[in-house]
């Protein structure tokens, strides 16, 4: 290989070293697939637009709504997983022109779990049903149309909730037009609407904000994105709001805000970096991990913006009930502030007229509802995020941590550990053979399993998965995940009493933890003619550890290309005989992680001529990647 390319592998190398240190935090520490972990994997027959995911009647089984079927995909007995056709009838009766398959769009368990209620589109015309299960099966479904309560189109967000024998649901009113809102369907509270939107709005959540000491305040959160009706050249092209409305609206009178909901309020939220200007009002996904106290749940939010880059802001429930309780109303005169009415009451047509009016004209509020304690985002990056879940994990000592799962742009999902100064990327979970696109997922936090979907294949993951971390205590304490403990043998499900240390990574606490006998590496001996090229390669298993060759007491440093630490050797000699050893270093740990012994006497490993070269521009199309 001449001068100048060797040279220019040099420099390659460097900075990919500058970048590895720069983003050391922002980097996922593992990255597992298939072969590394215990993924499960589901076909769902077929290809589909969508996923809707809903948890199924046993440990391990979901339900699955996708292109006319209808799954119960059963991940620890697959003789127990079913699928049937959805709303055949109504194609048999479908005199329109064109293909008649409807897409499902919408599934929740009612009546206790003993029966679903499913929604679909065929593009033209939604319709929903009850379908009873029995023992597991998929029973008869009694159809009704669904205009105001499932999308017309696939592609069409909508979130909803079934809470009790109410449904709230957030889809367009119209084929054609802007008819998005909160509605309220069955129930003995009867239905309830949005009055019409002044700009264009797509629902991301819904959530409950309950429950509270008196469940008449129990409110109902929408969290939506709307058109900006801000003309200005540099304000943002959307904005993101919270809406409220209270589960015991009944609505107004005959004259004003009949059968509208006389409670909605609504406030924007703020996610940036102020002093930098760097803004986010794109919101993408929300989603609440409640505590005891329904002030304290956490409302974990994923937002984008012009330049493609992703920020997740966490807000609290007592925030935005703290906003929509104390504000002033924007645009408001005089005494609105104070007369009209910010607690649910229990007969809302009974309001007096004027605070009806006052209800109807002054629905936004002045301030905005900002992150826990006012802080910067917890998480930005230039990662396309488009999904995110969290879970609450007990630790050691019965300590709380929060995890959040970040799904990608090519099927990957991030498992990201909150804490207070920055995120701590725990892994790269990497369940696809391939590249695809995550459609849905679905997190069960009380068997600890994320499901992921893609348009043809649903992943189970299994959380408690913890041998992938390696075999030693220290491996496994390095790893910071709060699902997984070094027990004395092996790296296992946490229960509370396993060997952590979540917040640093200390292997210290390994001392007299078991298993302590000395780790022994891999070794290899290879023989190499005088003048002959040759590589050395060793795996980095971690990406936060700094890894360098040692040979003779000189320290090397690699050439990184695609998660291998390599040692070129332009020209053997007899200087370069001898052992080398590859060690990785992270937070004052350091391991052995594969050794070589060279010799320049005997049959030689040959290796093309060409090879330096080949790596040398894989290093260059990894670095421009």
């Amino acid at each position: 290989m001449s001068y100048s390319k060797w040279i220019l592998c040099l420099i390659l190398h460097y900075l990919n070293t500058v970048k590895a240190l720069e983003f050391h935090h922002s980097h996922p520490r593992i990255t597992l697939s298939a072969k590394d972990a215990s993924f499960w994997r589901h076909s769902r027959n077929g290809s589909h637009t969508r996923a809707e995911l809903l948890q199924g009647p046993r440990v391990n089984s979901i339900y699955v709504g996708g292109h006319r079927k209808l799954f119960l995909m059963d991940f620890q007995n697959s003789s127990r997983s079913k699928e049937v056709t959805m709303f055949e009838n109504e194609c048999r009766n479908h005199k329109l022109p064109g293909t008649c398959e409807y897409d499902i769009t919408m599934v929740h368990a009612v009546k206790g779990g003993s029966s679903l209620f499913v929604c679909g589109t065929n593009g033209i015309q939604p319709v929903c049903c009850y379908m009873t299960l029995s023992k597991g099966d998929f029973g008869p479904c009694s159809v009704e149309l669904a205009e105001g309560i499932a999308p017309f189109y696939v592609k069409e967000k909508a979130p909803s909730l079934y809470i009790g024998d109410e449904l709230y649901t957030t889809a367009n009113l119209y084929v054609q037009g802007d008819g998005v809102g909160i509605r309220r369907h069955y129930g003995k509270r009867g239905r309830i609407s949005s009055s019409a939107n002044k700009t264009e709005q797509r629902f991301v959540g819904l959530a409950v904000s309950g429950p509270r000491a008196d469940p008449l305040q129990d409110r109902i959160y929408g969290f939506v994105v709307e058109r900006s009706m801000d003309q200005h050249p540099e304000a943002d092209p959307w904005i993101s709001r919270v809406i409220q409305v209270c589960k015991a609206d009944s609505g107004g009178t005959k004259s004003i805000l009949e059968r509208l909901w006389t409670s909605r309020l609504s406030t924007r939220l703020y996610c940036g970096i102020t002093e930098k200007k760097l803004h986010f009002s794109y919101l993408l996904d929300v989603t609440v991990l409640h505590a005891d106290s329904w002030r304290d749940s956490r409302v974990y939010a994923l937002f984008t913006n012009g330049w493609g880059m992703r920020a997740v802001c966490v807000y609290t429930m007592g925030a935005i009930d703290q906003v929509f309780m104390n504000s002033d109303f924007k645009n408001s005169v005089g005494s609105v502030s104070k007369n009209r009415s910010r607690m649910c009451v229990e007969n809302s047509k009974a309001l007096p007229r004027e605070v009806l009016r006052q209800m109807k004209d002054y629905q936004e509020m002045e301030d905005w509802v900002r992150p826990l304690k006012d802080h910067a985002p917890f998480l930005v990056s230039h990662r396309h995020y488009r999904h995110i879940r969290a879970d609450k994990v007990t630790g050691r000592g019965l300590t709380q941590h929060t995890v959040l799962f970040l799904s990608l742009g090519n099927g990957a999902v991030h498992k990201v550990l909150e804490q207070a100064d920055h995120p701590f990327i725990i892994a790269e979970l990497r369940p696809f053979r391939n590249k695809t696109h995550i459609q849905n997922m679905l997190l069960q936090p009380s068997v600890k399993k994320l499901y992921v979907s893609s348009s043809t294949e649903v992943m189970e993951l299994d959380l408690y998965d913890c041998q992938s971390y390696g075999h030693w205590c220290e491996e496994c304490v390095k790893a910071r995940d709060p699902y997984c403990g070094w027990d004395g043998t092996k790296c296992t499900a946490a229960s509370g009493n396993e060997i952590q240390d979540i917040e640093h990574g200390n292997c210290t606490v390994c001392e007299g933890a078991g298993k302590n006998g000395k780790y022994t590496p891999p070794r290899e001996v290879y023989s190499v003619s005088p003048s002959a090229k040759f590589f050395l390669q060793c795996p980095m298993l971690s990406s936060h550890a700094l890894y360098s060759w040692h040979h003779k007491g000189r320290l090397i440093e690699c050439l990184i290309v695609e998660s291998q630490c390599l040692l070129l050797i332009e020209n053997m000699s007899t200087e370069l005989q001898g052992n080398y050893s590859c060690v990785a270093s992270e937070g004052g740990y350091e391991r052995t992680q594969v050794q070589y012994e060279l010799r320049t006497e005997g049959k030689a490993r040959r290796l093309a001529s060409s090879l330096s070269t080949f790596v040398c521009l894989l290093v260059t199309q990894t670095l421009l990647i």
